[in-house]
């Protein structure tokens, strides 16, 4: 009986060592990823800033595309007045 539980047991060992193996390449991997995205990416203030100066091209955009709207309408109110 004494021999099926130290057979038991090792097999649990063998069982728990392959987990922890297997959760120290996860660790690894994971390590890997996290200094990838590190090296690759910007830094916070950097996207915020970005992210502000394409809002701000955005609306100069858009009131210019207003802008020769407003001014195409005046052009043609205007020539249609002279006809």
């Amino acid at each position: 009986m004494e021999l099926a539980t130290l057979e038991d047991q090792s097999a649990v060992i063998q069982n728990l060592q392959s987990k922890i193996q297997k959760q120290q390449t996860d660790c690894s991997t994971a390590e890997m990823r996290l200094r990838f995205l590190q090296e690759t990416s910007a830094p916070k203030e950097t996207v915020a800033q970005l992210e502000a100066k394409i809002r701000e091209l955005e609306g100069r955009m858009s009131f210019e595309a207003t802008c020769r709207i407003r001014a195409e309408v005046l052009l043609f109110t205007s020539l249609f007045s002279l006809c």
